[in-house]
């Protein structure tokens, strides 16, 4: 008879055996619902790009080099901008990759507690997300005295209450936050200011990536055209 001893050391052997893999979902897909549509996550290469050669040349270069690499099979972004934040805004509060904003958006569209939060500007928002995000723009956290109203909605949003000035935030929902990028400062912002409110940094969740990544992974996004 095993012993307990012997027990915990095969649920531990076994733990990542049957632990979900999260790669498999940028061939799967994720389907998640935006404002009233079904739209499937995935990473969209074209059937062009699978013969494209992998060499140094063509990856860094080959925006500017290599004529014959199909326009769908490259893209161009700006490098130049912003800050570029840590790896960790705190200890609490979890990092995401692209295959982790998959699961989450996942299991979101079963569990309410869950919400993809787009927190940058309306503007941006407008011109692209992540399918299944909602915009609750950071000013509207971090400059409370010109969003009163906008803030009280947010909040609520949330799942965050208020009773005799003092913040519930029992029922609060798991939100995974993202922004323009790793050197973009309005997802960080809104953070810096929900865990000053008093909002549980285990709650949080920050793709660091933001639409930077999720872009240049080729990931499923809207676009102002469809819009």
């Amino acid at each position: 008879m095993l012993s307990c001893k012997n027990i915990l050391i095969l649920l531990c052997i076994a733990t990542p055996l049957i632990a979900e893999d999260i790669k498999v979902y940028q061939y799967s897909g994720v389907k998640v619902k935006h404002e009233g549509k079904s739209i499937t996550l995935e990473r969209e290469i074209s059937s062009k790009c699978l013969n494209v050669a992998i060499t140094s040349d063509m990856i860094w270069e080959g925006i500017y080099a290599n004529e014959d690499i199909p326009g769908e099979c490259k893209a161009t972004v700006v490098t130049i901008v912003g800050q570029i934040k840590p790896m960790s805004l705190h200890p609490k509060v979890e990092t995401y990759g692209e295959m982790e904003v998959m699961r989450f958006s996942k299991h979101m569209q079963k569990d309410d507690s869950m919400m993809l939060v787009d927190a940058r500007i309306e503007g941006w928002f407008d011109y692209r997300t992540i399918p299944g995000a909602i915009n609750i723009p950071y000013i509207y956290i971090s400059k409370t005295k010109s969003f009163q109203e906008e803030f009280k909605n947010s909040l609520k949003a949330l799942g965050v209450n208020k009773s005799n000035g003092v913040y519930d935030f029992s029922k609060v929902k798991t939100i995974a936050l993202f922004g323009n990028g790793a050197w973009c400062s309005q997802s960080p912002r809104m953070i810096k200011h929900l865990l000053a409110l008093g909002y549980p940094a285990e709650k949080i969740k920050w793709y660091r990536g933001g639409m930077h990544d999720w872009l240049t992974m080729s990931m499923t996004s809207t676009n102002r055209m469809e819009r």
